[in-house]
């Protein structure tokens, strides 16, 4: 099992400093895609494979296929790069150095402390992991749950109307 953990592990790191690094931004939406399978992986090496399937169905599947699209329609590829100057990069580097040392600070300081829940892992095998994400979605974040849904309602509008405008 821990050799599965390095697997994923190494697989979605590599393929997100794929996303960053590719110029062709096709390529990098195709790095996305292994990204997510990995997380996927992550997901089901902890026992939540509706997780895992909902992972790959809306983020590998429906959302890749929508920037995939957009990047088709806007034909980024002969968009003209912008120069950075010296001042954006010191930033960029700056806080990726910042971010850098958190994570060795937490690991180096970080206790393995055990989530607690509500449920413990017996109960979430008896009782299922979609039973229990569709029990709190309805109930408890019943109002956070639509919220998200008419935000995404208002996104395909919008790119709906995008879509019609003549570029």
């Amino acid at each position: 099992m821990e050799a599965l953990f390095y697997i994923f592990s190494f697989i979605a790191i590599f393929s997100a400093l794929m996303v960053i690094s590719m110029k062709n931004p096709l390529t990098s939406a195709l790095y996305l895609i292994l990204c997510f399978f990995a997380f996927s992986g992550f997901y089901v090496m902890l026992d939540m494979q509706f997780l895992a399937v909902m992972q790959i169905l809306v983020y590998a599947g429906a959302i890749m296929v929508l920037v995939v699209l957009v990047i088709m329609i806007l034909n980024i590829s002969k968009i003209k790069r912008v120069e950075t100057d010296f001042h954006q990069k010191f930033i960029g580097i700056l806080i990726s150095l910042i971010i850098f040392v958190e994570i060795i600070f937490y690991i180096i300081n970080g206790s393995q402390k055990k989530s607690t829940g509500i449920f413990t892992g017996a109960v979430i095998k008896k009782i299922g992991n979609t039973q229990i994400i569709g029990e709190f979605l309805f109930t408890k974040y019943t109002l956070s749950f639509e919220i998200a849904s008419v935000l995404l309602f208002v996104a395909i509008i919008g790119a709906y109307i995008f879509a019609k405008k003549k570029f």
